[in-house]
């Protein structure tokens, strides 16, 4: 049984003009103990995805109007007030890409993680455990930097004290939104290095938002593409970043600077993601694909199921393409 279960999910949003579709038609799977990377540029869908998993958008500014969200057997929009606080935390807990912002400034980091054990796991918000948790995410001298504030520490380490944080009430699945992004690139291994650590420890699964394909090659055992609201791919990481089976996918990877390649300029996908509630007709990639033909404006795609657990949202895909 899968620990996540995303089939057919529609989504709106409430802006000035009305109600607006940011998804149309996820799809997503994921199975305990496993990495699963969310790759897509910004716009794609990525993170109001990962918000969906435990309802953290408002109802009053976001509502679904098809398909349906399940997570550790639970329907999520099912849940009642109690049943959404138990599941946030205890079984879905957030890493966000900017800490500084996430982070209460005017509180210790050690009072903000023993906050987080109060709610879900009373018995263990000790100063003890609170400081267990800083040192088991890399942080040194945790008893003195339980005392600081966050504006006291670097970017990393505010980083670390948000993982804690999230992990402090021990959750079945952790979703890192860029959890990387605005670190340099020593700081982004060591970040990586321990989500794959604490995945081995702790056997949680990990929902990794990204646009960066090095991390997903790196971390991720599985990956699922976004465009425009919509998975146009997804399987192993491995066999997608080898043989891409969609258009999107291969575009992403060809935009990738490779140390060695003698290039001109690099390459780039021509035009960009579509607003919302401005998608294109057919295929939402049709108009900067190089593939594509007359019927792509006209074919709605759908989700086509491959070889080797690999599924792609394009008439074009290879039926038998590699593992």
């Amino acid at each position: 049984m899968p620990l996540v279960s995303v089939e057919d999910l529609q989504l709106e949003l409430a802006v000035e003009s009305g109600w607006v579709r940011v998804l149309d038609g996820v799809d997503l799977r994921l199975e305990p103990g496993v990495i699963h990377a969310l790759v897509g540029e910004s716009g794609s869908g990525k993170s109001i995805t990962a918000l969906t998993l435990s309802r953290l958008l408002p109802d009053s500014l976001a509502r679904r109007t098809g398909g349906r969200v399940v997570v550790d057997g639970q329907d999520v929009f099912s849940l009642d007030r109690a049943g959404l606080q138990r599941l946030r935390g205890s079984i879905v807990s957030y890493v966000f890409q900017e800490p500084a912002s996430a982070l209460n400034p005017v509180m210790r980091i050690g009072d903000q993680i023993r906050e987080t054990l109060a709610l879900h796991r009373p018995a263990e918000a000790t100063a003890a455990e609170v400081e267990r948790w800083l040192a088991r995410v890399g942080i040194p001298s945790p008893a003195v930097r339980a005392r600081q504030y966050p504006h006291e520490l670097s970017g990393g380490m505010q980083q670390r004290v948000m993982i804690a944080m999230a992990l402090a009430p021990r959750p079945r699945l952790l979703v890192a939104d860029e959890p990387t992004t605005a670190l340099d690139v020593t700081i982004q291994a060591q970040i990586l290095d321990l989500l794959r650590e604490l995945r081995r420890e702790l056997g949680m699964a990990i929902l990794l938002i990204t646009h960066n394909l090095g991390v997903v090659g790196e971390i991720a055992d599985e990956v699922s593409v976004m465009y425009a609201g919509q998975v146009v791919e997804c399987g192993p990481a491995a066999a997608v970043l080898r043989r891409p089976a969609h258009p999107y996918t291969a575009a992403l990877l060809a935009s990738v600077p490779r140390l060695g390649a003698r290039r001109d300029a690099l390459e780039v996908i021509p035009g960009i993601v579509p607003s919302l509630g401005a998608w294109p007709s057919g295929c939402r990639f049709h108009p900067r694909c190089p593939q594509a033909v007359p019927d792509c404006a006209r074919e709605i795609p759908v989700l086509r199921h491959l070889a080797h657990a690999r599924a792609a949202r394009c008439p074009f895909s290879v039926a038998d393409i590699a593992p």
